[in-house]
């Protein structure tokens, strides 16, 4: 009996290595992510309730930059809400690929093949369709949305060093905080803003990563008329201060297109 047990032992252990392998988690970690591809992150606002033109631009945003991607990327999706505590992670995967080994390699290499790998980037991309249909039906119009605060202290565990970072954030940009409330946000000088995020350290390092911002320009008012052009100039001056702060850089997109 006791012979028995060391042979029991491995068994189990395949098994267990069996089902690590098979799940889509430890296949992303094990097989598709490179640490030579892009790390894509992805913010979404979910504080503000969007029309229709909101909406299609952030499926349609989303998907061109899935469909964008080669393969290997990590891909994450994070929401901002009414406070940094709030904030959650939807998806956090690595983007199928199976890198050619040359002939040889690809004939007798068993740990990933075309196939398997199409039907994983299937699954990862019905996942996504999945979360964005969620977060599209339980849009609320929140009385906050905690924006400097979430990226603060979310940002950094989303950044990977070594790697093209390349965060999206689908927002209006309008802080409106407890701790930073609109009327603040607005009527403080841009200078004296960022000196008091830095005095209260909410300003990551993001260490060269790019930032692409779209769905700005629209105001939380009903209807979602146009935000008035003093208020938008302010509004995108502060945030090219605050990612310059975080050496990173700053661009707006009225959708994603051109990836």
């Amino acid at each position: 009996m006791l012979q028995r047990l060391p042979m029991l032992l491995i068994g189990a252990l395949l098994v267990i290595g069996g089902v690590l392998a098979a799940s889509p988690g430890f296949a992303a970690t094990g097989k598709y992510c490179s640490p030579t591809a892009d790390n894509i992150v992805v913010y979404i606002d979910r504080t503000t309730n969007y029309d229709d033109k909101d909406k299609k631009d952030l499926v349609d945003g989303v998907s061109k930059l899935f469909a964008s991607l080669q393969g290997g990327e990590r891909f994450s999706i994070r929401t901002i809400s009414d406070s940094f505590t709030t904030s959650t992670s939807l998806i956090d995967d690595c983007v199928p690929v199976c890198a050619s080994k040359g002939f040889l390699g690809d004939l007798f290499s068993s740990d990933c093949t075309e196939g398997v790998a199409i039907n994983d980037k299937n699954h990862l991309r019905n996942r996504l369709v999945q979360q964005l249909e969620g977060l599209l039906n339980s849009y609320s119009d929140l009385p906050y949305s905690d924006i400097v605060r979430t990226i603060a202290q979310t940002a950094g565990s989303e950044l990977r060093k070594g790697q093209r970072n390349r965060f999206f954030l689908f927002t209006d940009l309008i802080e409106n905080s407890d701790y930073l409330p609109g009327k603040e946000f607005f009527s403080t000088r841009n200078d004296k803003l960022l000196a008091k995020l830095t005095t209260d350290r909410l300003v990551p390092n993001l260490d060269g990563a790019e930032v692409v911002a779209f769905g700005v320009g629209r105001s939380g008012a009903p209807g979602r008329p146009p935000l008035q052009q003093a208020l938008l100039s302010k509004l995108l001056d502060f945030w090219h201060q605050y990612f310059a702060a975080a050496h990173a850089s700053f661009t707006t997109q009225a959708a994603l297109g051109g990836l």
